[in-house]
């Protein structure tokens, strides 16, 4: 074994009781972080989905105000040709 294997084994029980508890302690906050992660992530597609559903909306309305300007448009130049 090398030497730093070696003095692991000679550390007091008070210091791997330390050690065990911070590696809990670390494990525990990967876990929270992996678990924070995914609720981004899922939040961050509902999101997405929810934008995109947002933007097909305004390009109905948008083409629908457009037709409606062209129509508009169309008559006024007809009225203006009758006069």
């Amino acid at each position: 074994m090398e030497n730093e294997q070696l003095d692991f084994f000679k550390l007091p029980k008070e210091q791997i009781t330390v050690v065990k508890t911070t590696v809990r302690s670390v494990n525990s906050t990967l876990l929270t972080v992996s678990e924070n992660e995914k609720s981004l992530a899922k939040g961050l597609e509902e999101m997405a989905k929810h934008v995109n559903e947002q933007d097909v909306e305004i390009k109905e309305m948008f083409t629908a105000y457009s037709l409606l300007l062209t129509i508009k448009e169309t008559c006024y130049a007809v009225e203006q040709n009758n006069w």
